[in-house]
């Protein structure tokens, strides 16, 4: 899931112009969801669950 989102972020990144003055959302959703990925992913190995 983790790699999936990473994924998804660097191509929503990659895709999008990055000169428009929005361009902040784009990375803040993308930063903001790659982080919340990795965080889920370090809270299930601690606790021990396997990945689906």
């Amino acid at each position: 899931m983790c790699l999936v989102f990473c994924a998804f972020a660097s191509w929503a990144v990659k895709t999008s112009d990055l000169q428009a003055p929005d361009a902040w959302k784009t990375m803040f959703l993308a930063s903001f969801g790659t982080l919340s990925a990795i965080r889920y992913f370090r809270r299930q190995v601690r606790e021990g669950h396997p990945q689906p």
